[in-house]
């Protein structure tokens, strides 16, 4: 992709480089030769910045008003790099009033100062070049400065602490080190600059680790064609982790899909594609490349054809989602009985309510009162109650579970009539309920009001639980219904904190709680005996 900007802010921002690079070369000779009246033209500059800044700021909502361009993201991207060269600017302004105070220049000679104001003032050069080459390694180089802002800042600091204990020119000491701060600070604007313009020229919001990480991966898979790499956000899991396809926009071809995020869920990630992979040969995406810095990790994994079935639904795909969950009531069992084993599992749902119940309260403070139109109990008292029967309950064996099992996770090809698995990184040995409840209440909570969609989310999650009540007839698993009621409630109830429309959160609050009070009204009974009113948990239709 391309910095495409309109030629009224392109100009703008032109003319705010121009004077930014202006106060650094008068700070550039300021550092070498003191001069009062030099010190004043740096420092009663401030309005010119920033009304060079708001001038940008204008043109690009102009722009964005009037539709002269469509690419919103370059305008955003001038406005943040407009930002950024004010605040270098304004650190250009504190470093000359710091100067002021330092009796001796010495000190800056001696730690080469007026090299880095030189190395800030290529930066800059290049953020000019870029406006017009849209060069990927120039805006990476860009940011790069700013490491070696950081070892002069550590040097520096270092020397200048061992110089403070001699207790000898310590207020010149103090602003060298202030001024030495203010060099780093700006080439933290230079990060920010080169991720704004690295965001537009790959097509996404990316910092300079993330960027380094893509860039270790791709080159092992044989691409070094920065400018022609782009990169277009696909799905973002609730943990934050972004997920993103990789193309090659000289061929449109793709490279593959990146994931990425926190380390240790990308870790698990990897072991569970692994996992599946070793279990199901093709089962789950390849792993084309991996990288790792610090607490932050990545994927490059294989872009799988088909659609989700979530889209499925939401596209009214009603038959080629009938043929993907024929598809899934053959494999499912099969998964189930090869990779089952005799520990006994215990998913203790309520537990796993309880410890998202703050979430939901958060965002829906209204539930408790709401309660009150169904049950005597508080909502506490009713969790208590249901987490006494939930604590007796496990399955008597184990299987190998998704662990994460919406339909926005399962692929379907339906030129190929396979089923594929995606965002594994909770995969483990558990009950196959978790899985079977987290896939219904996925049907349940999307937001298809008309009368068809409704059959649609209805017929899905009835086939599923066809397919669990039948697997579970044939393991003599004898508290499966309970156990199903008591993960549907937990999966409508926790739902609800990614639903801010009140309406269809208390609907699926109601229904979760309408199985806590039906679970508990039947305490004391065998547990084998309770019957699951499922019917009661799909949509009413007119």
């Amino acid at each position: 992709m391309n910095l495409a900007l309109p030629s009224e802010v392109k100009t703008q921002l032109v003319f705010l480089l121009a004077e930014v690079r202006t106060q650094l070369q008068n700070l550039m000779t300021l550092v070498e030769t003191p001069s009062t009246a030099l010190m004043k033209s740096i420092t009663e500059r401030s309005g010119h910045s920033y009304n060079l800044k708001q001038r940008v700021h204008a043109r690009c909502l102009k722009a964005f008003q009037e539709k002269q361009s469509l690419d919103a993201q370059s305008l955003k991207a001038a406005g943040d790099i407009a930002d950024e060269l004010e605040r270098i600017a304004s650190l250009c302004r504190d470093a000359a009033r710091e100067l002021q105070q330092l009796n001796t220049h010495k000190m800056l000679t001696k730690h080469k100062y007026s090299k880095q104001l030189e190395r800030i003032e290529t930066a800059l050069k290049q953020v000019e070049g870029i406006l017009s080459s849209n060069d990927t390694q120039d805006a990476l180089r860009i940011g790069q400065v700013k490491q070696k802002l950081a070892h002069f800042y550590k040097k520096t600091l270092n020397a200048h602490l061992k110089a403070l204990k001699r207790k000898k020119e310590t207020e010149s000491l103090i602003s060298s080190l202030f001024l030495a701060r203010y060099f780093l600070e700006m080439g933290e604007s230079l990060v920010n600059i080169s991720e704004s313009l690295i965001a537009v020229l790959l097509g996404q919001p990316m910092n300079m680790k993330q960027f380094l990480s893509l860039q270790a991966m791709v080159s092992t898979l044989g691409h070094q064609a920065w400018d022609s790499l782009s990169l277009e956000t696909i799905a973002e899991t609730r943990s934050g982790s972004a997920i993103s396809a990789i193309t090659n926009e000289e061929d449109d071809h793709f490279i593959g899909v990146l994931k990425e995020g926190e380390l240790r869920k990308v870790q698990e990630e990897r072991r569970g594609l692994q996992r599946w992979n070793s279990l199901f040969p093709g089962i789950a995406p390849q792993i084309l490349s991996h990288h790792h810095q610090g607490s932050s990790g990545a994927l490059i994994i294989e872009h799988l054809p088909g659609k989700t079935l979530e889209q499925m639904l939401l596209q009214d795909s009603a038959e080629e989602l009938k043929r993907g969950l024929e598809k899934m009531s053959q494999m499912l069992p099969r998964i189930w009985v090869s990779t089952r084993r005799k520990e006994k599992a215990f998913p203790l749902f309520i537990q796993q309510l309880k410890k998202r119940l703050p979430a939901i309260l958060n965002i829906h403070s209204s539930f408790n009162e709401q309660l009150k139109a169904h049950t005597p109990f508080s909502l506490k008292a009713l969790l208590s109650k249901a987490e006494q029967i939930d604590n007796q309950l496990s399955c008597p064996f184990s299987v190998y579970i998704h662990g994460d099992f919406n339909l926005d996770n399962i692929l379907y090809d339906d030129t190929h009539k396979q089923i594929r698995f995606i965002d594994l990184h909770r995969s483990r040995h558990m009950d196959y309920v978790q899985d079977v409840t987290v896939f219904i209440v996925s049907a349940l909570r999307l937001p298809l009001f008309d009368e068809m969609s409704k059959v649609r989310v209805n017929e899905t999650a009835a086939s599923m639980f066809s397919i669990a009540q039948q697997f579970a007839q044939e393991q003599n698993d004898p508290t499966f219904e309970v156990r199903m009621a008591l993960g549907l409630a937990r999966s409508l109830i926790t739902s609800t904190r990614f639903i801010l429309d009140a309406t269809h959160a208390n609907y699926l609050f109601d229904k979760g709680i309408v199985l806590l009070n039906h679970i508990v009204q039947h305490d004391g009974t065998p547990l084998h005996q309770y019957r699951l009113p499922f019917k009661d948990v799909l949509h009413e239709q007119s």
